[in-house]
């Protein structure tokens, strides 16, 4: 399976986003949790803000040449040797 930068950039922005919301739902509901789910609240919470902080970065670099260079290929994503 072949993968341009710009489709790899792309996949990568919407399953980030996806696990931003799912996070969301996950801290704003972690007030109503017992003490002992504390830890995961917060893992949950820094996991958030660390997606938060890579998906402008992400959509900053899809409008970039290093995006849209054909650079690799027949390099396949899938394969070490090839």
């Amino acid at each position: 399976m072949f993968i341009s930068p710009s489709t790899l950039i792309d996949e990568t922005l919407e399953k980030l986003e996806l696990l931003s919301e799912l996070l969301t739902d996950e801290t704003g509901e972690s007030a109503y949790r017992l003490p002992s789910r504390n830890h995961e609240a917060r893992l949950c919470k820094e996991a958030l803000l660390t997606v938060r902080v890579l998906l402008p970065k992400l959509k900053a670099i899809r409008c970039t040449s290093v995006a849209t260079a054909d650079f690799e290929r027949g390099r396949c994503v899938n394969c070490e040797d090839v």
